[in-house]
């Protein structure tokens, strides 16, 4: 007999705890997913075998493409174009040859069968992407697992069970595959997601949001604890797992979706305010996306541009990343989806712990200082050109700007501008004469660039302060390292008297200046730096209509004052508590509401 059927009387509940990486509630019957590991033998083959394993492969290869197309195909249609691109990765390691030359000198050159080939080179790639830091970076791993497990499946000519096609469930996992992942959801009857593992940036999370899908991650031994037919609630707002829960638990749940979707309602009206305070001070609100299918989330907030496009999802294979003319499509289509809104498009942020096939560095001292970024495409600029090229060419409706991150001294702007101007060359060579004016941006997030911003009236046309990698480089403090992450705090002196300068020397030579990190999109701090003198703010798309809802219901020259007066604290714990007191006092039926989840 199966456990807690939601027409059944349930057992006592349990309680599980992990981390909401997609809001809402959901309440259905679990399925438990677990493909399994399946144990590869090392098959050790003769020269005259090597012949026989490549055909394997090849037809393993053919089984995977056609597979890929489906998948996409449901995807398209359940989500748009944009949704496929997470499979379309998948298709061009595939194509593009590199990752399938790999396999085949693994198979001639140590002379062992296809399974124990796929292997190696997956622990390969798990090897040097766990090792990266950076989460956007180490999780892009997933995609090349994921490609590889389903060639071993396909060698094994199906005798692994299917994907499942489920009815309404919640989908519990140690993890699960991108391609998996969209399969599924794109049946449209996946309710909320519970993983054990996984990460906020992984596509499959990512896939969540876009489809509004409840999801909590990190949830230890989830795959293990909940069996399928488990009644399930998924709080995707305070990260809570429900195992058959009982009816009065299934209630207090069902009145607090009530109030959720109440309190979304409420809040969604804010999106028809016009952008500006209670006393006039109007402002900007736009998104930071990495993959184009996010762009669909942002038809719920109402016209907002996108602050920030991080474009390293382009470069998810080892080997090669996208030609100029399919990054010219993907970016062609933002800039009309979001017109006449502006799309900022962020040049490949590679290097310190993102190495990458053709940006793959000797290894340095220490990374964090060393060969990054614009100093990377300073240092070898062919491929970055390609880049330029498609950005200029994709910007028909002229809403589309160039931002170069870790930007240290002017010598660098002049040389990226000139690169941008024999880029532009070519393509007017090429019979391309009708290209519109492109601006360009640098990225604030190197402390001593902070005391550069003066000289760059006539260098850059915007800035854009990155928060993140700003206050780490400040204080010295890596903030996913749980040793020394309580030293980052936005409230500490250095940090409150570098924004504030950062401000005022933007203004002083009339610039515009987006703030894209973190920072933007937390309530206390977005309403500090609006206190700043900032007034454009990107963040990720699910913060839009909280922040708004606090711009639109407060006074601008209240927040002016109390923000000028952190500069006199020397604590960031006084600093921090003066502020939130201040608001909260002067503003206390604003934050009931927000704490009500």
């Amino acid at each position: 007999m199966r456990r807690g059927k939601l027409n059944a009387e349930p057992e006592a509940a349990l309680k599980l705890k992990g981390k909401s990486v997609s809001p809402g509630i959901a309440e259905a019957e679990a399925l438990v997913y677990n493909p399994g590991n399946h144990i590869v033998s090392r098959r050790s083959i003769s020269a005259k075998e090597c012949d026989a394993e490549l055909r394997r492969l090849q037809r393993s290869i053919q089984a995977t493409r056609k597979q890929l197309k489906a998948i996409a195909g449901n995807l398209k249609e359940a989500m748009g174009n944009d949704s496929a691109l997470i499979i379309g990765t998948q298709s061009q390691l595939l194509d593009e040859g590199n990752l399938v030359a790999e396999i085949e000198k693994t198979i001639r050159s140590d002379r062992v069968n296809v399974e124990w080939a796929l292997t190696r080179i997956e622990d390969k790639y798990t090897r040097i992407f766990r090792g990266i830091q950076d989460p956007t970076f180490r999780e892009r791993v997933n995609d090349i697992s994921d490609l590889l497990q389903r060639l071993q499946r396909n060698l094994k000519r199906n005798k692994d069970k299917p994907t499942p096609t489920p009815g309404n469930v919640i989908l519990v996992a140690r993890d699960i595959a991108p391609s998996e992942a969209a399969y599924l959801m794109s049946r449209g009857n996946l309710r909320g997601l519970v993983l054990t593992e996984g990460g906020e940036t992984s596509h499959t999370v990512i896939l969540a949001r876009t489809l509004e899908i409840p999801a909590v991650m990190n949830v230890e031994r989830a795959h293990t604890r909940i069996r399928s037919g488990d009644a399930l609630i998924v709080d995707g707002l305070s990260g809570e797992v429900l195992i058959n829960p009982d009816m009065r638990t299934r209630q207090t749940y069902h009145v607090k979706q009530e109030k959720y979707a109440s309190y979304l309602e409420r809040s969604r009206q804010v999106l028809t305010l016009p952008d500006r305070t209670l006393d006039g001070r109007e402002f900007t609100l736009s998104a930071n996306i990495e993959l184009p299918m996010e762009v669909d989330l942002l038809q719920s907030y109402g016209s907002v541009g996108i602050g920030l496009f991080r474009t390293e999802f382009l470069l998810t294979d080892p080997g090669v990343a996208r030609s100029e003319e399919d990054q010219f499509q993907i970016y062609r289509n933002l800039a009309r989806r979001v017109y006449p809104k502006p799309l900022i498009l962020r040049t490949f942020d590679v290097g310190r712990d993102k190495q990458y096939g053709t940006f793959s560095q000797r290894p340095e001292p220490n990374p964090a200082l060393g060969t990054m970024a614009v100093r990377l495409f300073l240092k070898d600029p062919a491929f970055f050109r390609i880049q330029i090229k498609a950005a200029l060419r994709a910007n028909e409706s002229g809403n589309l700007r160039m931002l170069f991150p870790m930007v240290t001294e002017i010598e660098e702007i002049h040389s990226i501008r000139r690169i941008v101007d024999e880029c532009r060359e070519e393509l007017v060579k090429e019979g391309r004469t009708n290209l519109r004016k492109t601006s360009l941006g640098i990225m604030i997030e190197i402390p001593g660039t902070v005391h550069l911003i003066p000289h760059l009236e006539n260098a850059v046309d915007f800035l854009s302060v990155g928060t993140n990698d700003l206050i780490q480089y400040l204080l010295a403090v890596d903030r996913n390292n749980p040793s020394v992450s309580h030293l980052y705090n936005p409230f500490h002196p250095a940090v409150i008297r570098s924004l504030m300068q950062i401000s005022a020397s933007a203004a002083a030579i009339n610039k515009e200046i987006n703030v894209c990190g973190e920072l933007a999109g937390q309530g206390f701090t977005a309403l500090m730096l609006l206190g700043m003198g900032y007034t454009h703010f990107s963040m990720n798309p699910v913060s839009i209509i909280e922040i708004k809802r606090l711009f639109t219901h407060i006074h601008y020259k209240f927040i002016l004052r109390v923000a000028r007066k952190l500069t006199a604290f020397s604590s960031r714990s006084d600093a921090e508590e003066y502020f939130i007191e201040q608001v909260v006092g002067r503003y206390p039926n604003l934050f009931t509401q927000q704490s009500l989840f």
